[in-house]
């Protein structure tokens, strides 16, 4: 599994928690007085930071920022579970119009239970069968009927900072299934490259 940040919106030049402060700004009727350019390039760092973290006081100025991941080598199983957060947009990898390869996941619990070697043998027995349909002429959508949960899957993903700070408080408790947890903590790892105070947002 791999989780790449591949756009995050920012004002040319500048940081895109500025966002967050003109955003604040906006709301107290300060810009009319400075102008939008303070905001996004001559305010304080320190006191950006601290509007940021005081944000959840009205998170809707955390919309503003937004990032695009791309999110690659997870099964079916945990892309069905991220697709749920609607308040994120995603574009899949489509098993209707590409060839699926064969690579998989095999959860530790299985493989430690001894049933991995039975797992891959099922597993590619489905996927041989899916290539053989396909060779036959068999539409890709129809064939794809016998491909299991554990094939892997790719998945762009765009979400605001606000949304993406739910989702983390929701899906990084220990309660949440393994990968998908593996999926957002990845995420959330990405995103704190360009805005670090992600994780003091996140309560889990």
């Amino acid at each position: 599994m791999r989780v790449s940040l591949v756009a995050v919106n920012s004002p040319p030049g500048a940081d895109p928690r500025r966002l967050v402060v003109l955003a604040v700004k906006v709301s107290q009727g300060r810009v009319r007085e400075k102008g939008v350019e303070h905001y996004l390039r001559e305010y304080p760092e320190k006191d950006a930071r601290e509007w940021l973290l005081k944000a959840s006081e009205f998170p809707s100025v955390l919309e503003h920022v937004t990032f695009t991941f791309y999110i690659e080598g997870i099964s079916r199983v945990a892309s069905h579970q991220l697709v749920r957060h609607r308040i994120a947009s995603y574009t899949q990898e489509s098993q209707r119009y590409s060839e699926v390869e064969m690579d998989y996941i095999v959860p530790e619990s299985v493989a430690k239970a001894g049933y991995g070697d039975r797992f891959r043998v099922l597993v590619e027995t489905c996927y041989r069968l899916y290539r053989e349909m396909v060779e036959a002429g068999v539409p890709l959508e129809d064939a794809r009927y016998v491909l299991p949960q554990a094939v892997t899957t790719s998945i762009l993903m765009t979400v605001n900072l606000r949304a993406l700070v739910h989702i983390a408080c929701v899906r990084l408790s220990e309660k949440v299934q393994w990968e998908l947890r593996e999926v957002v903590k990845a995420v959330v790892e990405e995103a704190s490259k360009v805005v670090p105070e992600v994780k003091e947002l996140i309560e889990v």
